[in-house]
C-alpha cells in the first residue's frame, strides 16, 4: 500500500478492492478532481482527518479524471463527493464540501462503523 505523507492513500481501479473493500477499517473515500476548486479547498481538511484518525479510519482519494470508470461505478455525479465505505458497501455519501466541521462530523460517523471486510461492492441503490 502506498500512502502519501498526508496519510491519504491514492486509489484507482487497480487497488480499489484491496484498499477499500478489503480494509479492516472503515474508509472515507474522497472522490476528487484536479480541476475542482472545492476539492482543493477540502484537501487540507481531508489530510488533517487522515492524520487525526490514523488507526481507526482509512482515508483514500480517487482522482475522477484518472479513474472515470470507478467514479461511474460508485455513482458519483459531482466533485467532491465523500463516501463512507464499510463491509463492502457505501454506507454514507455526501456531495460537495460543506466545510471543515461537516467533513469532520462525517468522518466521525464513518470511523464509528464496525467493519467486516467483504470482497463484493454494493452501491446502496443496487443493494438488496
Amino acid at each position: 500500500m502506498f500512502q502519501s505523507q498526508s496519510g491519504v492513500v491514492p486509489v484507482n481501479e487497480i487497488n480499489f478492492e484491496d484498499e477499500v473493500l478489503r480494509s479492516k477499517l472503515p474508509v472515507l473515500v474522497d472522490v476528487t478532481a484536479e480541476w475542482c476548486a472545492p476539492c482543493k479547498a477540502a484537501a487540507p481538511v481531508v489530510e488533517a482527518i487522515a492524520k487525526s484518525t490514523a488507526g481507526r479510519l482509512k482515508v483514500v482519494a480517487i482522482d475522477g479524471g484518472e479513474s472515470p470508470d470507478l467514479v461511474a461505478k460508485l455513482g458519483v455525479r459531482g466533485f467532491p463527493t465523500f463516501l463512507g465505505v464499510g463491509g463492502g458497501s457505501v454506507v454514507r455519501s455526501r456531495a460537495g464540501f460543506a466545510g471543515k466541521k461537516a467533513l469532520e462530523a462525517l468522518s466521525e460517523e464513518i470511523s464509528a462503523l464496525r467493519v467486516e471486510p467483504m470482497s463484493e461492492f454494493c452501491v446502496p441503490a443496487a443493494c438488496g
